[in-house]
């Protein structure tokens, strides 16, 4: 390369580094915006004290609709607001924040209109991004008046004067500034939803919004974001398969919208119970919803889909296994009876229980391998606990077992293998 060429390439070299300096500022200024904040639907400084109350209220109802507390309660305490729950990710671990209104440690010095910047846009005072572990993707579109609402009411609770704990990210994803780029990306336009014209769609601002119930149930793209694209359609999370909730693969396990208002107001429904990461679900936030709410939520998911599949189990079409059978009616049949029937307010049916149903069977093998605790759930209902069996079975007895309960009631291919019951414990230890 001659001194000509050389200056030519040089030349290229540097307008194209002058290019990406102004693309990358152009995302990063893009990204670090809050955007046009709508106006308050109240005048705070001049309401009544029944028009007070009535924010209350209804900041009371998006707070457990949101599900706030699970992410901002404290794990070793329980209080709702005081932050300290681990969120763990594959970029690291992130820990809920103080939401109370101390001034030291949480929101006592936001206005509402800051409370609104974090919600939607995911900026908190003082241009400081969050990480979209806060779900602002989803709450994206919620409504001006009940984030006015929710601020009324999350001033209202005591201050809880504990301090916030760090993110432990991993690099480059612990360099907060970073995520101005995946905003100007991923990050939706930040217009607040219409008022709910219906029950449809009040559902799904319930669903989509409030309850942002595809961060868990929607499948990722490479970059994290939601892939709306397959919205609601099941996604392994946290070691875990939160599964598929479109009408056509609800009706097919046999949900209808009387056993998934049953299942979200109580924890239990013929399919199953709430566990894992369902179980906060139900403790901070659909036990306690309005049932006008649940019914909203019900007849978005099912859009009229009727149970497609008898509730009462089928006989197989291929041949179970027998070792399976036999570990089963040796280990599981004393609660869940040879028939799967179960025990009511006690052992789960697992005739009609969805788990063994997913086309992945790493929850059925958490569940066998690491048990469930006795749990009171809600509205009266209650589990007793389930021992772990994971000191009792091989790979190969579990697969075996495994197979036969999918087989029997799931509806799925006899075909996992030892192999297949190594990765999904594998994967769970990871979490």
């Amino acid at each position: 390369m001659d001194k000509a060429q050389r200056s030519k390439f040089t030349k290229i070299a540097a307008g194209l580094a002058a290019a990406a300096v102004v693309v990358l500022g152009g995302m990063y200024i893009a990204g670090s915006a809050s955007g046009s904040v709508p106006p308050a639907t109240v005048d705070f400084a001049n309401i009544s004290a029944e028009q007070k109350q009535k924010l209350f209220d209804r900041g009371l109802q998006v707070f457990r609709a949101a599900d706030c507390a699970a992410c901002h309660s404290s794990p070793t305490t329980g209080a709702e607001l005081a932050g300290g729950m681990a969120m763990v990710t594959p970029m690291g671990t992130l820990y809920g924040t103080n939401i109370s209104p101390s001034r030291e440690h949480g929101i006592g010095q936001w206005s509402a209109d800051d409370l609104y910047r974090a919600v939607a846009r995911g900026m908190a005072p003082g241009r400081k991004n969050l990480y979209p572990a806060m779900p602002y993707a989803s709450y994206h579109d919620i409504t001006r008046a009940d984030v006015d609402a929710l601020w009324v009411w999350l001033q209202a609770q005591p201050a809880v004067e504990v301090a916030n704990r760090q993110p432990e990210m991993n690099f480059p994803f612990s360099i907060r500034p970073g995520l101005a780029l995946w905003n100007a990306l991923e990050r939706p336009a930040g217009e607040p939803a219409s008022e709910a014209a219906n029950t449809l769609d009040r559902g799904a601002y319930l669903v989509n919004t409030l309850g942002h119930c595809g961060e868990c149930h929607t499948p990722r793209t490479s970059s994290f974001a939601m892939d709306l694209s397959k919205s609601l359609a099941g996604n392994v999370i946290e070691g875990a398969y939160a599964p598929d909730l479109r009408p056509k693969a609800m009706a097919e396990r046999g949900w209808s919208e009387q056993d998934l208002v049953q299942f979200l107001r109580t924890g239990l429904s013929p399919q199953g119970v709430m566990t894992m990461g369902m179980f906060p679900v139900l403790q901070h936030s659909s036990a306690h919803m309005e049932e006008a709410d649940l019914k909203a939520m019900a007849a978005y998911l099912m859009q009229g889909e009727k149970p497609s599949v008898k509730l009462a189990a089928e006989a197989p079409q291929t041949p179970t296994s027998a070792n399976g059978e036999r570990i089963y009616v040796g280990l599981c049949a004393g609660c869940h009876g040879v028939d799967g029937q179960g025990q009511p307010h006690s052992s789960l049916r697992l005739d009609t229980n969805t788990t063994a149903m997913f086309p992945t069977p790493l929850n059925l093998v958490r569940v066998i391998r690491e048990g469930l605790p006795e749990r009171d759930l809600a509205h009266g209902e209650r589990m007793q606990a389930m021992p772990g069996f994971a000191d009792q079975l091989s790979h190969e007895d579990m697969a075996d077992l495994v197979n036969y309960m999918r087989l029997r009631w799931g509806r799925q291919k006899g075909d996992v293998t030892p192999a297949q019951v190594a990765d999904v414990i594998k994967s769970a230890e990871s979490h």
